[in-house]
């Protein structure tokens, strides 16, 4: 399956530390590619089979990540930064990829980036209810 071994392929390559020094626009942009990768490795080993733990964990992991960088940034306004920054990447790491010919999956890229943002809203509902 082509698109999973990109998915794959992006999530074992995506760099895990971070630079403080660049600006929180691009690390949250970063993680959210990252977490996209995440995401898409997950269904693809969901559709042959089963979702394997360290996956599961990857997934967690970006979530948390993107968590992280979301509560030291309040006043951004992430919906539109994740959107903004994690297409710019999603698109440069698609055009450095195996096949950049191939027509970049648009429509994808955003309904996974608004499920990652919907996962991330329950997670500040969660942690917000257990500060309280």
């Amino acid at each position: 399956m082509a698109n999973g071994a990109s998915a794959l392929r992006l999530v074992e390559s995506a760099p895990v530390p971070q630079v403080p020094s660049e600006p929180i626009e691009q690390r949250i942009g970063t993680a959210t590619a990252f977490a996209v990768a995440a995401l898409c490795k997950g269904a693809v080993e969901y559709w042959q089979g089963g979702l394997t733990e360290g996956t599961r964990s990857l997934g967690g992991e970006a979530v948390a990540r993107l968590y992280t960088l979301a509560q030291s940034a309040p006043h951004l306004d992430l919906t539109v930064v994740a959107h903004r920054e994690g297409m710019r990447i999603l698109r440069a790491q698609h055009a450095a990829g195996p096949t950049p010919t191939m027509e970049f999956p648009e429509a994808l890229a955003i309904e996974t980036i608004d499920g990652l943002l919907g996962i991330l809203g329950k997670v500040v509902a969660h942690m917000r209810l257990v500060a309280n």
